[in-house]
């Protein structure tokens, strides 16, 4: 009685159900969902993995079977014999569909995997030393996650199935895009806020890994503020991780582009004490030109405090970090403002380090953990992530176009991509002593430069090249198909245009 008392329904079910079943349909479906490890009686468990090694020798496991292979592998007392078999056979339940116990099984299982992390985590946070916290807890996360995405095993989808799921994808898109007012144009994903970028890329789309690729001071960070601003104006939520600048130097550029101020323009008024960020007071001597300015400045910085743009300067470099933070703000924001992330930004990819990778791997494999981190991240939070990185020099050395295999030490974050943007400045790539003809300027720090941004990966479209105009001392870009006077007059009425990717 007590042993019977003992049994675990739900895992002599699957059991008797795949030895009764001639077909061997029961114990296919059974192999698709569960291993034996998923079984928590050790005696099940012992009698599943004969019916697997069965399988995958092309036999169909039944009594006889399973008999003859736990006898052979000197097993079948070990598991209560025949009488424990017979035993099964007797208890299995045959109503309803062996997909329940199959579910409550997997979940079964799950639960104590999940529960045995936990207990295991405590013990070591007990027990031994912890060199590093962060890398503790990033560890402890990242398995618990692993743990909690092996819950849903789905079988094979007949196009049929997948033709409803489209057919309801697309009424949906329809009907998000009739309340967001927005026009249908091909563009599927979020709006870049540059049209020739949008009828490329057809948006940013949840849980792409997108790579910025550029050599240091063309102006990669500069694009990725652009990128994050087009998205935040709109009211979604972006997050920007800045591994190399403070956040006031990051808000400094975005009150640029919001005031059409330059940062040596802002910088030279005088700032009264008391001022505020929802009043400045400034000094303009009754100067009409600074007093427009202080408006314009004032109007930049009212639009910037307003805008859902987070900007995490932590400096910290661990990828399990950054993405236990993301998760944080993420849950934060959809708590408070019931909103997903639009965008995210991580600046960049070569200072980030992985506590998954040993001591004594090289740079190139920790880059290669490190984009898989940044991929499953994106795909986790279902949000598009942006990740910046270095080109080697081989582009100036030989003075061409940026190539993907430009991309510094690994080979991974090409594979692991959906999208690769190169960004080319001619007058960078130009020699640096040669000087501009009308601004007796070096190439590099003309105010007014064009900028080339080469498309060469696209998961979701075409490739090809968008032509930017890019304003240093506005930290702005505009399409190079629209005029962009820098020269605005200071009126006192005066709202930034920037035309395309203004809006």
């Amino acid at each position: 009685m007590s042993e019977e008392l003992a049994l675990d329904l739900n895992e002599i079910t699957i059991i008797g159900n795949v030895l009764m079943d001639e077909s061997g349909e029961i114990g296919l479906t059974a192999l698709q969902h569960v291993s034996p490890e998923d079984f928590t009686d050790a005696r099940n468990r012992e009698i599943f993995r004969a019916c697997s090694e069965l399988y995958s020798k092309g036999t169909t496991p039944d009594l006889a079977t399973v008999t003859a292979y736990l006898t052979n592998n000197k097993t079948l007392e070990g598991i209560g014999g025949l009488e424990y078999l017979d035993l099964i056979l007797e208890k299995t339940v045959r109503i309803a569909p062996v997909e329940n116990y199959i579910n409550s099984v997997k979940e079964k299982a799950v639960l104590n995997r999940f529960l045995g992390k936990m207990q295991a985590v405590l013990d070591d946070a007990k027990t031994k030393p912890i060199k590093d916290v962060n890398e503790f807890i990033g560890k402890a996360s990242d398995d618990i996650i692993a743990i909690a995405q092996s819950r849903d095993v789905q079988d094979a989808k007949s196009m049929s199935r997948v033709g409803d799921d489209l057919v309801a994808k697309l009424v949906k898109q329809t009907k998000d895009f009739k309340e967001q007012g927005i026009k249908a144009n091909g563009v599927t994903g979020t709006n870049t806020g540059y049209e020739k970028l949008d009828f490329l890329t057809k948006g940013w789309h949840k849980g792409d890994m997108i790579v910025i690729g550029a050599r240091p001071s063309v102006g990669k960070t500069a694009f990725a503020l652009n990128l994050l601003y087009q998205v935040a104006r709109k009211g979604k939520p972006v997050l920007f991780f800045s591994l190399e600048m403070g956040a006031v130097q990051i808000a400094m550029r975005l009150l640029s582009l919001t005031s059409n101020l330059s940062t040596d323009e802002i910088n030279s008024m005088e700032y009264r004490p008391g001022s505020t960020k929802d009043k400045l007071l400034v000094e303009t001597h009754a100067d009409p030109d600074l007093q427009a300015r202080a408006k314009n400045l004032q109007r930049g910085l009212d639009e910037l405090v307003n805008l859902p743009f987070y900007i995490d300067d932590s400096a910290i470099t661990r990828m399990t970090d950054i993405t236990t933070k993301c998760k944080k703000l993420q849950n934060s924001i959809q708590e408070i403002q019931h909103k997903p992330l639009g965008l995210i930004a991580i600046d960049y990819i070569g200072l980030i380090t992985s506590p998954t990778t040993s001591k004594n791997d090289n740079r190139q494999t920790e880059v290669a953990a490190i984009s898989r981190q940044i991929k499953q991240m994106a795909r986790t939070l279902d949000v598009p992530v942006i990740a910046l990185s270095q080109l080697s020099r081989d582009s100036v050395k030989e003075k061409r176009k940026p190539q993907m295999s430009d991309i510094r030490e690994s080979g991974s974050i090409e594979q692991d991509a959906d999208m690769i943007m190169m960004l080319h400045r001619p007058d960078y790539a130009d020699n640096s002593t040669q000087k501009d003809n009308e601004t007796n300027e070096a190439p590099e720090n003309n105010p007014i430069s064009p900028l080339e941004v080469y498309l060469m990966k696209n998961r979701n479209g075409e490739t090809g090249v968008v032509n930017f105009i890019f304003d240093k001392p506005h930290c702005h870009f505009s399409s190079a198909e629209n005029s962009y006077d820098n020269e605005v007059p200071y009126d006192e009425n005066y709202i930034p245009d920037y035309g395309e990717g203004g809006n």
